[in-house]
Order: structure tokens, then sequence, then C-alpha cells
């Protein structure tokens, strides 16, 4: 991965999530919500920034519809470190994460599904393989870095709820 003309080192936790949802008005959605936390916050857009990381405020519309990758930084600080140590853990225990994003590639996928979709209880469930037609879904992938540190879990759930917002908003 290149930003400011720099490698960045890939040493994160990838979670995938598959969603119906504006993946673009997910991430705008969740990254207003870090920019409070993080007012100085930094975001290198792709196809976009060409790699430079500029303030949330001035890339907020610039984050692409379907498919995209949006790498984000605390501050400058975090930004320049992000080089020397990769997606890892820094101050105050947090750092920086990426999100990519793009259409799902097939129409159908099987997948194992090991949790009762249905939501009953009472009932025994088994694990078993269906089929998820894909048509219409996006990919998003997050790289954080780790994948149990209290930061991660919170990039992953700010995540999961604007995009499940977003869903309701359609």
């Amino acid at each position: 991965m290149i930003h400011g003309g720099r490698s960045v080192m890939i040493t994160g936790h990838d979670t995938v999530i598959v969603t119906g949802a504006p993946v673009d008005a997910g991430i705008r959605a969740m990254l207003d919500v870090l920019d409070r936390r993080w007012p100085d916050m930094l975001v290198a857009v792709s196809e976009v920034a060409d790699g430079v990381f500029r303030p949330w405020q001035t890339s907020r519309n610039d984050v692409p519809a379907g498919t995209g990758e949006v790498l984000v930084a605390r501050d400058a600080q975090m930004e320049q470190r992000w080089d020397e140590v990769g997606y890892s853990l820094m101050e105050h225990d947090e750092g920086p994460f990426a999100l990519l994003y793009q259409p799902a590639g097939q129409t159908t996928v099987q997948i194992q599904v090991n949790e009762d979709p249905y939501g009953r209880s009472g009932f025994g469930f088994e694990p078993h393989s269906a089929t998820l037609i894909s048509a219409g879904l996006s990919l998003v992938t997050v790289v954080t870095p780790d994948a149990e540190s209290p930061f991660s879990r919170r990039i992953l759930n700010a995540l999961r709820q604007a995009l499940i917002s977003q869903t309701r908003q359609t």
C-alpha cells in the first residue's frame, strides 16, 4: 500500500464485512462520529488524494461510492509513525486503520451458518451450509491493529452500527 510516496507496512488484522448498505455513506457516518473524538483526524482517500493524508472535514465528500480505500490516522503524528510501525497500537492504545471496499465479485457464495439467522431461541441449532445471493452486496475489509484490542473492537462496532443505520434509512 502506498501513501505519500512511501510504502505502508501491512501488519494489521483483516476483518471482512458483507453488506447491502451504501458503504460510502456508512463510512462517512462512522468517521463523522470518530471525528468528534479525533478532531485532528487525517484520511487518505483512494483515487482522490494520491496517497496524501488530508483533514477529514475537507476529504469527507471524496469517499467514493462502489469501490474505494480510506486510510485513517488520528493525527499527523500517527500518520508519520504508521510507516515505521505499521498497523499497531500507539499512544492511548489507538492505531491507524483502513477501510477497503468493493462490490461482491460473485453473484452467489457458499457460506457456513454458525448461528441461527432467524434469531429463534429454544430450538436446537445445527450449523449448516447455505447459499448467499451476493448480487448487490459489497465487501468491506477493515484493517485494524489486531483482532481483540478494545480499540479494534470499537472501530469494527462503529462501522457495523453505521452500516446498519444506513440500511434502515434506505
